[in-house]
């Protein structure tokens, strides 16, 4: 299925640029979003680490 779209892909001028860039922008994407977690305060987290994984009283 893949050969059908690198064919389609490739077919215009600046594909590679446009590959890099795309490329680019993930890894930046995801890096921020890893230094965006590790940075929150190590009480930002503390309310939702501490509810139970399980309700003990039924809801019906």
């Amino acid at each position: 299925m893949l050969k059908y779209y690198k064919e389609f892909l490739s077919n215009y001028e600046y594909a590679a640029w446009i590959q890099t860039a795309i490329l680019i922008a993930s890894v930046a994407f995801f890096v921020l979003l890893v230094y965006l977690v590790l940075n929150k305060p190590k009480n930002y987290y503390k309310n939702t680490s501490e509810l139970p994984l399980e309700d003990d009283d039924p809801l019906f």
